[in-house]
């Protein structure tokens, strides 16, 4: 309770995982829309921060807690906490599993001896006698060297000569540095860790803490560490010096000898896999109470299963929140027509004096489009001084349109997306004001004019100098597509919603005779309507008459074989470094775009700057495109790739 606050949902969604002093901060002032068409305003940094001592003047922990732009120390170690428990149910757990037997009997202890804990604290140290850090540096490498290239600096890491070998030494710039672990930057991170877990045994553990503890554990330093003899000066009671020969322990003995080396191979070698979440309908299961009779025909109440109806569980949002209606809309045709094709058009044709002159051209050639084209070329219509070949033509579209509040985010883009063009026009015009245009911040840096035409008092004073026109406050954004219609009954025929985040699980890659490939995403309704009929999530042939290859989901992997590669001949037990390269997991899809990341990235060292704004790619690090050239592969449930889809 001492970190909860009462909000309306939508600024919840908003505040994300920030702290809620450090989500003000960002959002001073913010006007956020409300379901049912209200909005409410945040507070600013003094408002909020009135409110928090004010109301919580008597509870110090949630003020403090309140006011935090970081998370609070208590918060880490009431997770600390909960892990150092989680720990202990499961020793408990897997106690369970490997207890021996002697003399008929199993192990009474609450612990199994065959059960060794290790802190992070011992695989820190093993990882760096053993020289698991050194491989782990060479691991990631590539990736500081390729940021490096990118910035065209040395910020990320510089080759230096460390004991007569060179090494890469790896850092990040000061502003990412805060929070920056090398360790978590990729997945196969877990795999070395426990790699140094199963190498362990008790007498390791035993001996390191016996040292932390300050013990002498003596008989376990010969058996676990390198023993070096060297001279050293001393001093007699006198004060002469001598020497003399002593035994010092050095780093710890490797489990075998090539163990260094092995590790490397076997980590360049591993394929990261991930769980697959594309359930999205499965039978129910309800189960209720009925009264039945026994043998003695008395009624007895007890719990059965529906056996009747054919219910099924949806285990996905259908749509998003926002539900929009359809609108026509008349504009420009982006691409000029030729005027020999403009019999049927004219009407539609943008200039006026224009049309009419073209009008009085058509009406002699009643019905005769073929007399109307040998007219215009034979005699060369002019307009302007310039000779007519093309000309443009207004369109009707079908689009969706929601109601919006007008906030900060309304930039040229956005304004173009309202539906009505005279308010298109007051909002350009106010947002093109010269004081709104190359403003800079305390720090020097540019603020875009809408986050100043568009801000509370910008909004005020073009509200204060509209003449016969209503306050604008809220608009109606178009947008053309990607919404299907909620129901086919009713008024649900004319509410339009666009998939929710998340929900697009299946992309369909088709290819025709000639091998080109064509693409589509699979809507989460056409999903549904598929498993329910009980046929596949994609059509096996596409309306152009294509052949489905294969769908691909979130989390699935897929190989770039390269041109002399021949995918079916890969040995994927023993893949090299290089293969390891070209397989990469399946992020997201939208429409016809696939976008990927390669396998082991677990996050991006710069956020959107390694692999570009979205963290995600559509081509691999060679430019090669991810959805062209791709070949799904199926993992089992260890990790082991054992099919592609060919």
């Amino acid at each position: 309770m001492s970190n909860k606050i009462i909000c309306e949902s939508e600024v919840n969604q908003l505040k994300d995982n920030k702290t809620a002093f450090e989500f003000i901060l960002h959002n001073k002032g913010r006007i956020v829309e409300l379901s049912g068409g209200n909005n409410v305003k945040l507070f600013t940094k003094e408002e909020y921060e009135m409110h928090v001592q004010r109301y919580f003047a008597k509870n110090k922990i949630k003020q403090k807690n309140l006011l935090s732009e970081e998370i609070p120390e208590s918060f880490i170690n009431r997770q600390l906490n909960d892990s150092r428990y989680i720990s202990k149910v499961v020793k408990t757990l897997l106690s369970k599993i490997v207890r021996e037997e002697k003399d008929g009997e199993l192990e009474q202890e609450t612990t199994s001896k065959n059960i060794v804990t290790v802190n992070g604290a011992i695989t820190s140290r093993m990882k760096q006698d053993w020289g698991l850090n050194d491989v782990w540096n060479e691991i990631i490498t590539p990736r500081f060297e390729r940021l490096n290239a990118m910035t065209n600096s040395n910020y990320f890491g510089n080759w230096e000569n460390k004991s007569g070998k060179q090494v890469f030494q790896t850092t990040v710039p000061d502003e990412i540095a805060k929070g920056f672990s090398k360790k978590r930057i990729d997945h196969r991170h877990h795999a070395l860790d426990a790699l140094v877990i199963a190498c362990l045994t008790k007498d390791h553990v035993n001996y390191l803490n016996s040292i932390n503890s300050e013990r002498k554990n003596y008989s376990l330093v010969s058996k676990l560490r390198q023993q070096v003899e060297e001279q050293r000066i001393r001093k007699d009671e006198n004060g002469d010096k001598y020497e003399e020969k002593i035994t010092v322990a050095k780093d710890f003995i490797k489990p075998w000898e090539t163990f260094t080396q092995d590790t490397k191979e076997k980590i360049h070698q591993t394929v990261v896999s991930f769980k697959q979440n594309t359930r999205v309908i499965n039978k129910t299961n309800n189960r209720y109470q009925k009264w039945i009779p026994d043998a003695e025909d008395k009624m007895t109440k007890e719990t059965v299963k529906q056996i009747k109806g054919d219910n099924w569980a949806i285990r996905k949002p259908l749509h998003a929140e926002t539900v929009s209606g359809k609108v026509f809309l008349k504009r420009v045709k982006q691409n000029a027509i030729p005027i020999t094709s403009i019999f049927k058009q004219i009407d539609l044709i943008t200039n006026s004096e224009l049309k009419k002159e073209l009008r009085i051209i058509a009406s002699k050639y009643p019905n005769d489009e073929s007399g109307f084209k040998k007219h215009i070329k034979a005699n060369s219509l002019t307009f302007g001084g310039e000779i007519l070949d093309k000309v443009y033509i207004y369109e009707t579209i079908e689009a969706t349109a929601t109601r919006k509040t007008l906030d900060i985010s309304f930039d040229k883009k956005k304004i173009k997306s309202i539906t009505d063009t005279g308010i298109q026009e007051i909002l350009l015009k106010h947002l093109e004001q010269e004081k709104y245009q190359n403003i800079k911040d305390d720090s020097g840096k540019s603020v875009p004019a809408c986050e100043l035409a568009f801000s509370e008092d910008g909004l005020d004073e073009m509200n204060k100098s509209l003449m016969n026109h209503k306050p604008i406050y809220k608009v109606r954004i178009y947008e053309e597509g990607n919404r299907f219609a909620v129901g086919h009954l009713g008024n649900k025929k004319d509410k339009y919603v666009e998939a929710a985040k998340g929900t697009n699980l299946f992309f369909a890659i088709y290819q025709n005779s000639k091998g080109v490939r064509n693409y589509k995403t699979i809507p989460l309704n056409e999903v549904i309507e598929s498993q329910k009929m009980g046929l596949a999530n994609a059509p096996e042939i596409d309306e152009n008459g294509n052949q489905l290859l294969f769908t691909l989901s979130p989390n699935d992997l897929v190989y770039l074989p390269t041109e002399d590669e021949k995918i079916s001949t890969i040995d994927f037990k023993s893949i090299t470094t290089e293969q390891l390269k070209r397989i990469y997991k399946i992020v997201s899809f939208t429409g016809n775009r696939l976008y990927g990341i390669p396998n082991a990235i677990s996050i991006s060292i710069v956020d959107k700057l390694e692999f570009t704004q979205l963290n995600k790619v559509e081509s691999t690090i060679e430019k090669l495109s991810i959805k062209e050239y791709c070949w799904k592969l199926k993992v089992d449930r260890l990790g082991n790739v054992y099919k592609v889809n060919l």
